[in-house]
């Protein structure tokens, strides 16, 4: 799952301390890290609701939402951050907080640290994105620069994948704890690497001479479609593995196989997001991924074993592949260069405000109908949105009928 903040991207002198190589690996490390965020522990959530007392689930399920909050206010202030910091303070010093927080679980199974630590691990994580991403900006351009930011989001979404399983490995030979240790050993080589590669070099604030209040209304119902979008993506990591459980796959690896099948379906979907969008459209490509998730949580709502299972969660990875990046390509085709950066910030927020509404929301809704229950409510609102999307999308070509007659 690609996150953005204020910050501005231009020219700068050069962050290389003379290995571009290696730089070139740092940079990567911000999607990286988001992917771990996330993914570490994922598939031992069960566990972890019954090691955490009466109220042990939403626990379990609230790491997720802090971590979310975490990154979305590191989004909105990781730009000024950087700007007094600078490139490399600002990198060592999230690398070091995401390694002592992420490891928390490690020593102790208290519900007030371990959720404290998922919203400093959310935070840092929003910092070494924003460091990363500037430095891309800021070091390559061109053609170059795209293939960099694409290779960060392979990396980041690659990242998942594997510590989605492995997560599940350690939590099975361990306790679920033993998978939070990969969080010091991801920022043991994160911090080594950066330290070697990374030259400090402070961002100069940019200058913009449009009003922020304009594109922010202009853009608000978008904004907030993100947050519905991003919290009903987030029941695939955190509503799913207790579904995996009520189904009687008790064993974290297979849970972790299944689960990780929405990064491997992702992957390749995003992949062809530009050809698909050039065939449907962007609103057609919208509708396929809504379809998608409806079809999927009905499946796993209605259905019981591991084949529902597999087929819920390999179009779930549909959707995941299909509407992040079009709530991102909308942003950038609705705004303006000078504030464009600052916008997508904005929309991140507001994305991952949505992931920390999900076990709010859902899991008060699970209390009434059920978990099932909620899985088959929120695909009839996919397949209702979907609908909706495509009445819309009639009328306005029916409306643009005579003008191209």
């Amino acid at each position: 799952m690609t996150t953005a903040s204020g910050a501005t991207l231009g020219a700068a002198t050069s962050i290389d301390l003379g290995r571009p190589r290696l730089l070139y690996l740092t940079l990567m490390l911000g999607h990286m890290a988001q992917g771990i965020a996330f993914t570490a522990f994922v598939a031992a959530l069960p566990q972890m609701a019954h090691d955490l007392g009466p109220r042990g689930a939403f626990v379990a399920q609230m790491t997720m939402a802090l971590a979310a909050l975490g990154i979305m206010l590191g989004a909105l202030v990781s730009g000024a951050i950087m700007e007094k910091a600078g490139t490399r303070l600002t990198m060592l010093g999230s690398i070091v907080a995401l390694g002592i927080a992420g490891s928390s679980a490690l020593l102790s199974h208290g519900s007030a640290l371990l959720l404290a630590s998922r919203f400093i691990v959310g935070f840092a994580t929003a910092c070494m994105v924003t460091t990363c991403v500037w430095g891309i900006a800021a070091e390559y351009h061109g053609a170059r620069r795209a293939q960099a930011i694409g290779m960060a989001a392979a990396l980041g979404s690659g990242t998942s994948l594997v510590c989605t399983l492995l997560g599940g490995y350690l939590a099975q030979r361990g306790g679920w704890s033993l998978a939070f240790a990969q969080y010091p050993a991801f920022a043991a080589l994160a911090l080594l690497l950066s330290a070697v590669s990374l030259r400090q070099v402070r961002p100069k604030r940019e200058t913009i001479g449009v009003a922020p209040l304009p594109y922010i209304l202009g853009l608000l119902p978008l904004y907030m479609l993100g947050a519905i979008l991003f919290a009903v993506m987030f029941m695939g990591s955190t509503q799913f593995a207790f579904i995996l459980e009520e189904d009687g796959i008790g064993n974290p690896s297979t849970r972790s196989l299944i689960m990780s099948s929405i990064t491997v379906v992702s992957v390749g979907v995003s992949a062809i997001y530009g050809m698909l969008q050039q065939r449907l459209g962007v609103a057609g490509t919208f509708i396929v991924g809504l379809i998608a998730m409806s079809v999927g949580l009905a499946a796993i709502g209605r259905g019981t074993g591991s084949a529902y299972a597999v087929l819920g969660a390999g179009l779930m990875g549909v959707y995941v592949g299909l509407v992040v990046p079009f709530v991102y390509h909308e942003v950038t085709e609705r705004t303006e260069l000078s504030v464009r950066s600052r916008a997508i910030g904005l929309l991140s927020a507001f994305c991952f405000f949505g992931a920390f509404l999900n076990p709010l929301v859902f899991a008060s809704l699970g209390r009434l109908i059920g978990l099932r229950g909620v899985f088959l409510a929120v695909a009839v609102a996919m397949a209702g949105l979907a609908l909706a999307t495509a009445a819309r999308l009639l009328r306005r070509r029916a409306a643009a009928a005579p003008a191209g007659g």
